[in-house]
């Protein structure tokens, strides 16, 4: 492929994706080098992570970029009419948790086996954006896949701190053995990867898209793909466990607690009301950690998830 900035629609040849086409953009450097393969809009309402792989085509200079990079900005094209939250509206299924997915499953799940096998199947480093559905707001942090080989993982943490983040999830092995995000089906095939995460309730904020976008130009510096790139401001803290903390009833909840914000065993971190006010519920960290995100509307149904907390 020539130096330049080339785009085109895709497709794959697999059943359940037959009669899609997905807009895609490769951006070709004068000079031989790595590939980084960069995707977002597995959930469309994420909508900061689409707007920074969008201006990052812009910002790309071919003739200085050594290497390839490939950017899919939108994957879930089937959820764009309704804005569905989280999940492709042709199967319920979550393309995020479908990974590594098969190549005669569901949407969902053959898409997440296209973009690994298929599309990124040669890429040296890949890149899922992801931040602040609908109803949630997020904090600055990255997820990592854990595999136990200690060079393996040294890179995917290196390939993490790239991005300013408040917290980076070093989550463990055992996601590998279950279906899980991009960075675990990439770690899998013992390929490297990141997954950002940055923004809420479905807006373009200015500083939720230069997390993703600096992120996305440190990375490509660390590459050796280009010189230059924004300095960070902070070191991240490194957690090694995710929880998701469910609604404990049915209720009017209000938070005391926000994204990124460090917490004590037994904080309060949010109380449930019925319908007349009453308090029926109280939601407590079971360890010192950080939020990872919370659930911005007030209304929750039992045994949703309502809070992400971080521990180490």
């Amino acid at each position: 492929m020539e130096a330049g900035l080339h785009k085109h629609d895709i497709g794959f040849d697999y059943p359940a994706l037959a009669g899609w086409r997905w807009p895609a953009v490769e951006i070709v450097g004068q000079k031989p080098g790595p590939r980084l393969a960069i995707i977002a809009g597995i959930h469309v309402n994420e909508t900061s992570s689409i707007e920074a792989v969008i201006r990052l085509q812009r910002m790309i200079d071919t003739a200085k970029l050594k290497g390839r990079i490939s950017i899919i900005p939108i994957v879930n094209l089937p959820a764009m009419p309704l804005r569905s939250q989280y999940v492709c509206p042709l199967d319920d299924k979550n393309i995020n948790f479908s990974f590594p997915g098969r190549p005669d499953g569901s949407f969902s799940e053959a898409i997440a086996y296209a973009l690994l096998n298929d599309w990124a199947r040669d890429a040296d480093c890949f890149v899922d954006l992801h931040g602040g559905d609908l109803c949630e707001e997020v904090a600055h942090f990255m997820v990592v896949q854990r595999t136990g080989d200690q060079a393996f993982d040294a890179r995917n943490l290196a390939i993490a701190q790239c991005f300013d983040a408040e917290i980076i999830a070093s989550i463990d092995p055992s996601h590998m053995d279950q279906p899980a995000r991009s960075v675990t089906g990439r770690a899998r095939r013992g390929q490297h990867a990141a997954f950002a995460e940055a923004g809420r309730i479905g807006l373009i904020e200015e500083q939720n898209v230069a997390f993703h976008l600096e992120g996305l130009l440190r990375l490509l510096r660390h590459l050796g793909m280009t010189d230059k790139a924004p300095a960070k401001s902070r070191e991240a803290t490194i957690i090694t466990r995710y929880h998701w903390i469910p609604a404990p009833v049915d209720g009017l909840f209000r938070y005391h607690v926000e994204p990124g914000q460090k917490v004590a065993r037994g904080t309060l971190m949010a109380t449930a009301e019925n319908s007349y006010g009453e308090e029926i519920a109280r939601v407590t960290a079971p360890e010192d950690g950080h939020i990872l995100w919370r659930i911005t509307h007030a209304l929750s149904p039992r045994d949703s998830f309502i809070i992400g907390l971080g521990t180490t």
